[in-house]
């Protein structure tokens, strides 16, 4: 049976995550084992390439290259490096992560300047959106890197790894996830935004009377206060993709369960409000 002369890459973008350190280093050393699985079938490729003087070195180099190398950084500008064991048992773990970054291929190309066959490379950003930056427009998707690839001449490995990487993280999917889409706010400001616009601007009309006899200057109050909710709409917005991030790492400082309450009482406090007087208005 010949090698396959045809390489397969398979590559997806990580569209939706919450785990915690837990459960990242059973996906890392599940990793691991595949990672094995990828240097025993290199030893089997190059026993018809190397002369039989050279093979078990050659073996024995190859296997020690095996060995996963992931990178791991913090919120706080920590950076750790090294085997999977190693940088989670490290004191210096970060309690709460920015990204991870991992390649299979990292060590043999590092020491013998050598291309395996079969490789995976994950990258795995953790980073929230800000609240409050205004120059990312809301209606956009969220943007965020994370991605995974696996690519070699073993069709069965780089599938077989594949759709374990891809089921891994669809089990382990976010909550409202769906906020982070192209278009969500905009749908959300012609469904909600605007109505409650105009609602804002019915509950202070009784003040802008009484506070401007002009009718330049009340026109313009209510242009005001219109615009005012829709920016209050947008940093809610914005803040909602905070405590739902696409790709959360979940840790004992983890203040998003009191953020999210805070928010609960707003956005609650708001559509209650907004609701009893279209039903009061209605009947």
């Amino acid at each position: 049976m010949t090698d396959s002369i045809v390489k397969n890459k398979l590559h997806k973008p990580i569209e939706s995550l919450t785990i915690n350190k837990e459960d990242l280093l059973k996906f890392l050393n599940l990793l691991q084992e595949r990672a094995n699985a990828a240097c025993d079938i290199e030893c089997k490729h190059i026993e018809n390439t190397i002369d039989a003087d050279k093979l078990e070195k050659s073996k024995e180099d190859l296997k020690g290259c095996s060995q996963l190398k992931v990178t791991v950084n913090g919120i706080d500008g920590e950076q750790l490096f090294g085997s999977i064991d190693d940088v989670f048992n490290s004191v210096s773990f970060p309690e709460q992560i920015k990204s991870l970054y991992l390649n299979s291929e990292l060590i043999y190309e590092s020491r013998f300047n050598y291309i395996p066959r079969n490789r995976f490379e994950v990258f795995i950003d953790f980073t929230k959106p800000k609240v409050l930056d205004f120059s990312f427009l809301p209606s956009e998707k969220t943007p965020n890197d994370s991605n995974f690839t696996v690519e070699g001449f073993d069709n069965t490995w780089v599938n077989g790894v594949f759709s374990e990487i891809d089921k891994y993280f669809e089990k382990r999917s976010s909550k409202f996830s769906s906020i982070h889409q192209n278009s969500v706010y905009d749908i959300i400001v012609w469904t909600l935004g605007l109505p409650i616009g105009f609602w804002a601007c019915s509950k202070i009309e009784d003040w802008i009377n009484q506070s401007f006899t002009n009718d330049f200057l009340s026109s313009l109050s209510y242009v005001y206060i219109f615009f005012i909710s829709l920016m209050v709409l947008r940093v809610l917005f914005h803040y909602s993709r905070w405590l739902y991030p696409k790709l959360q790492f979940k840790s004992n400082q983890d203040l998003s369960l009191i953020h999210r309450g805070f928010f609960y009482v707003i956005t609650t406090g708001i559509l209650g409000s907004f609701l009893y007087d279209i039903i009061k208005y209605i009947f």
